[in-house]
């Protein structure tokens, strides 16, 4: 049986400003310690979602960035994409399809690529795109491109 864990960097609304950015860069360290820590326990993968625009549910926005962090700090751990989302207005499909190679590079073959569209209308708005519609379409012509 394979284990795994989820990050995605969930913090919970703070008082202020000052507060929230500290219980952000608190939350992402401990995104990597449990990595760290689920490396070490046998766990084999470590998913790292990419959200924009939300509060509070998480606070992953370069998943790259920080799987990349991860993939240095851990020996076995396979680091997943969950997700890179591949609409062109948010990612384009030529600088995913690059940064996908160079995780897999400096991981020594450990990344997993895993894609989507994005959670919710706070994202695909916040990137000017209209509907869910416009994602789906788009999306379905941008994976082939990608593989």
């Amino acid at each position: 049986m394979e284990f795994g864990v989820f990050h995605s960097g969930h913090v919970p609304s703070q008082p202020d400003a000052a507060s929230q950015r500290v219980a952000e860069h608190v939350r992402l360290l401990d995104e990597v310690e449990v990595a760290v820590t689920a490396d070490r326990a046998g766990f084999k993968y470590g998913w790292f979602t990419e959200h924009h625009f939300l509060r509070e549910y998480s606070h992953v926005s370069a998943n790259e960035v920080l799987m990349g962090y991860v993939a240095a700090r851990t020996e076995n751990l396979h680091i997943g994409s969950g997700i890179f989302n591949i609409t062109p207005p948010v990612n384009h499909p030529a600088r995913v399809a690059e940064r996908v190679a160079m995780l897999d590079h400096l991981s020594n073959g450990r990344f997993e690529f895993g894609v989507g569209r994005g959670s919710s209308s706070t994202e695909f708005q916040g990137f000017g795109i209209p509907d869910p519609e416009t994602t789906r379409d788009l999306f379905d012509e941008t994976l082939p491109e990608i593989v």
